[in-house]
């Protein structure tokens, strides 16, 4: 009888375990690499990472607004939200272009004022920059570099 309700317990025990990974099924096809933040996706394509991003919200099952890619660009996405049951915490998502393709960032950060890092578009340098001050959206929202004026560019 104990050897039963063991089995049991522990068979119970996997099913928990593997909820996270049930939930990212339908993200199957993409190379989740963990350590890089809470995860991010490689693609090889900007419509591929647009699909991934609007998987990702969709399997999270985040509210958003109507989400645009600014193609071509070097962050055609990045987007955030405040987490609606623990304030002191934001969703944040971004498309990132890289020599080889896309890297689609999915992370889980305290709600404070974080600056991601700097990129070029063109001649001008921008930074990522979440302003919890600023921005305080309770569902998925776009959000824009910030024009460096003051910092030279080197070539």
């Amino acid at each position: 009888m104990k050897y039963i309700i063991a089995v049991i317990f522990l068979m119970g025990l996997k099913s928990i375990s593997l909820s996270q990974y049930v939930r990212m099924d339908e993200l199957d096809s993409y190379a989740i690499h963990v350590g890089s933040g809470n995860y991010y996706i490689h693609v090889d394509a900007e419509g591929e990472a647009k699909t991934a991003v609007n998987q990702i919200i969709k399997y999270a099952r985040l509210p958003k607004e109507k989400i645009a890619f600014d193609k071509g660009k070097n962050l055609p996405f990045a987007g955030y939200m405040v987490d609606v049951e623990d304030d002191r915490f934001i969703y944040f998502i971004y498309v990132l272009r890289v020599q080889e393709g896309y890297d689609v960032y999915a992370l889980y950060c305290s709600n404070s004022y974080i600056h991601f890092f700097d990129f070029r578009e063109g001649k001008d340098l921008y930074s990522l920059i979440f302003n919890p001050k600023v921005n305080q959206a309770k569902l998925i929202t776009q959000i824009y570099g910030t024009l460096q004026q003051d910092k030279p560019i080197r070539n």
